[in-house]
């Protein structure tokens, strides 16, 4: 049998693995598929070999919370995702003020003992309980850290939970041993300067560091999960909760899940159309650039076949529902971005396959060299102690776990200032090794607004036909309208105006009848050249508008979607870079062939549906391409999800945005080429930290074991410890050296 779970408590991939392995290695489980988006599980398995309370309590063993799924209005289940994230904005935002207030208490106690001043006491005894006191809550409020790591270090499965978990509690036994130590020496001999020397190597506060930072990243990396959620949420809302069913003649408003196939369903301007179906009376211009990209309304009648999702924006008709529920081409698109969530690669994070070795050698060499100074020592605990903990506090993962965060927040802020925003660490990460750039047309390349081309009428008559195109709202009306604006064109009276619904309009001005609209319109009364000119203009994706005056053709006008300023130049770069260009659109093969031609883009894949974008990007992919798609529409987000890289356009719709993993604010092509450049230079510095960070570890580890000792080169925890804050230090200067990054350096302004 199939049972779904929901499963809290994975915050990131590793965690997701984890559930997934643990799952998936019980007897009986045929498969299993872990979504760390959508926070559930949907599991196979052989009933009669297992069940749920023990796939159940398999997960919770694992560290995390799996229960029963059950299905809930995606508007609860928002409300829910908006207060977990606001508990976690209080628990981040207390962490860090405690974090603060203990590196105050603890740095301005070390100067004040090295500058002989008072701070505000000269007493260990007064300064260590406070930074105690400071670090509970921290510890309290991020516990899960301790509980998860040492779950998954237990079943031999470490993962950054795992790292956190054994570097803070080394810094917490060590800080309470030498805490110890210092009471015993307070009682025995209070003046004695050893007390001195050992509050200096006590480093308590490192534990409350490690913690507080990486919360810290895992609040965003929960902003970028939740809006990667919304955008499955925003998807539904394009169908309407009710309509109008069509009975006894009558117009029922009636709630969407009660209808059935066969039913009529009303629809009027301004309309959603819930369900697929086939038109039996009136006509509409349908808005179906949620679904094709087309900028054009589409003119649809009798015996046509609309679409779930899109939008009636003219006339009213009743069309027979054909496909309910999961079998509309809305749920349909639904289910392409959930399963592309599910399944997209699952990139393990450096760190975490670092931790799967690191973690168990690092215990194994402290066990070691503990026990092997209790002989050499001549059994004294306190000496093979003090190496064994030296081992444990010098290979504490700060800078394991600050290498990666602290060069993607840097990047990310240097992002923004730049007009682009990363919602994915993964996917800004992904960015750099991408080999192909997939474009969307309507409103990436071009700017998905129609603009008046070509004007090969007299001009006399230019402000009679802005007057009659100003009495409609169509698209191709708004543009000529705007051009008779800005040309400050006369508006006349119009007298006898007819919409032609899919063909043109009609109307007197002057007393002359004026006919404007398409080839169907007006054929008649055009010749053979007008025709052939016609022809040559289709070809260039262009719409032709013929104008007739008291039916005589007097002339024509063009209009298409225009190209952005920088468009060329940005995919011209892309060549210059090696990339594979792909014009990926839904709009018709003339349009996309023409504005390829223009940009000199090689490939186009044209008139393809959601799910053959969603295709396109998976036969890449399986070519062995990493893919980078650019979009900005709702048609776009299943293709963005899929894409190793997703990257929408700002002025787009906000589920293309929702699906991608960086933004483009000034919905400028170049700002690609700085996301890509900016990723670049970001992953570098991340492996340049991970080296830092191993390269104090690979050194230090053997000598904070004692293993030259014998030259009297020894490496006590007070060292230790400096030699981890100083790997961190290292860690972060070198990601602050991410902000001397700059468009300008790479022309891609010029």
């Amino acid at each position: 049998m199939k049972e779904k779970f929901k499963v809290e408590g994975m915050s990131c991939a590793s965690c997701q693995a984890h559930v997934q392995k643990t799952v998936s290695n019980l007897e009986g489980v045929s498969s299993c598929n872990v979504s760390l988006i959508e926070k559930n599980m949907v599991v196979e398995f052989d009933e009669t070999k297992l069940n749920e309370d023990k796939i159940i309590k398999a997960v919770n063993n694992s560290g995390y919370h799996a229960s029963i799924y059950q299905q809930e209005p995606y508007k609860l289940v928002m409300a829910k995702q908006k207060q977990e994230l606001k508990v976690k904005k209080i628990k981040i935002i207390i962490t860090l003020i405690f974090l603060v207030l203990e590196m105050v208490i603890a740095m301005g106690y070390m100067l004040a003992m090295e500058n002989h001043f008072v701070f505000i006491s000269n007493n260990p005894l007064v300064i260590i309980p406070l930074e105690i006191v400071c670090l509970i809550p921290i510890l309290g409020l991020n516990f899960h850290y301790f509980t998860n790591g040492f779950k998954a270090l237990f079943t031999l499965k470490p993962n950054m939970d795992s790292l956190i978990a054994i570097g803070s509690t080394s810094a917490i036994i060590y800080g309470l041993y030498i805490f110890i130590n210092i009471i015993i020496l307070s009682i025995n001999s209070p003046s004695d300067p050893i007390i001195h020397e050992l509050s200096n190597k006590l480093y308590i506060e490192s534990a409350g560091t490690i913690v507080g930072l990486v919360s810290l990243g895992k609040y965003f990396e929960s902003l970028s999960l939740n809006s990667t959620m919304a955008s499955i949420y925003k998807l539904m809302e394009l169908a309407p909760e009710e309509c109008l069913v069509v009975k006894d003649d009558k117009e029922i408003l009636t709630k969407v899940k009660d209808v059935k196939v066969n039913d009529l369903i009303a629809i009027k301007p301004g309309m959603k159309i819930p369900f697929d179906g086939k038109i039996i009376s009136g006509y509409g211009n349908l808005d179906e650039s949620s679904l094709t990209g087309e900028a054009l309304p589409i003119y649809k009648k009798e015996n046509d076949e609309v679409i779930s999702g899109t939008l009636n924006k003219q006339g009213s008709f009743i069309f027979r529902c054909e496909k309910i529920g999961e079998d509309t081409t809305l749920n349909k698109i639904i289910s392409l971005v959930q399963q592309a969530s599910n399944s997209k690669a699952k990139i393990s994070q450096l760190v975490d396959k670092i931790a799967y070795y690191f973690v168990p050698i690092v215990i194994l060499i402290a066990i070691v060299t503990f026990i092997s100074w209790i002989f050499i020592s001549k059994y004294n605990f306190d000496t093979a102690f003090n190496y064994a903990i030296s081992v444990l506090v010098i290979s504490c993962p700060c800078a394991l776990g600050l290498a990666t965060p602290v060069a993607i927040m840097v990047g990310t802020g240097k992002g923004a200032q730049n007009g682009i925003l990363i919602k994915s660490a993964q996917g800004f990460e992904n960015l750099s090794s991408i080999t192909s750039v997939v474009l969307d047309k309507t409103g990436t390349i071009t700017k998905g607004q129609m603009s008046l081309i070509d004007i090969k009428v007299n001009k006399d008559e230019l402000s009679n036909i802005y007057s009659l195109e100003s009495q409609s709202d169509h698209p191709l009306s708004i543009a000529i309208k705007n051009y008779g604006e800005t040309n400050n064109l006369t508006k006349k009276e119009v007298k006898n105006y007819k919409y032609l619904p899919g063909l043109g309009l009609e109307g007197e001005i002057d007393n002359f009848k004026y006919v404007i609209g398409n080839f169907e319109l007006t054929q008649k009364y055009l010749s053979k050249e007008t025709i052939s000119n016609f022809e040559n203009y289709s070809k260039q994706g262009k719409t032709v508008l013929f104008i007739v005056k008291d039916q005589k053709y007097i002339g024509l006008l063009t209009l298409s979607d225009t190209l952005k300023d920088s468009s060329k130049q940005a995919i011209e770069y892309f060549y210059r870079l090696g990339k594979k260009v792909v014009l990926l659109t839904g709009d018709n093969k003339n349009a996309a062939t023409y504005i390829a031609n223009k940009v000199g883009i090689k490939q186009v894949i044209s008139e393809i549906k959601p799910d053959g974008k969603l295709d396109v990007i998976k036969n890449l992919q399986k070519e062995g391409e990493k893919v980078l798609m650019v979009g900005d529409g709702i048609n776009d987000s299943p293709a963005l999800i899929q894409a190793d890289v997703g990257m929408a356009i700002g002025a787009g719709s906000d589920i293309a945005i929702d699906s991608a993993d960086i933004i483009l604010i000034r919905s400028d092509l170049l700002d690609v080429i700085s996301a890509f450049l900016l990723s670049k230079k970001v992953v570098k510095t991340i492996k340049m930290n991970l080296f830092w960070a191993f390269f104090y570890n690979t050194i230090t580890i053997p000598l904070a074991a004692g293993i030259l000792s014998s030259f009297n080169i020894i490496l006590n925890p007070m060292i230790a410890s400096a030699c981890m804050a100083l790997s961190s230090i290292t860690v972060v200067l070198n990601a602050l050296r991410i902000n001397f990054f700059k468009r300008e350096k790479y022309n891609v302004n010029k």
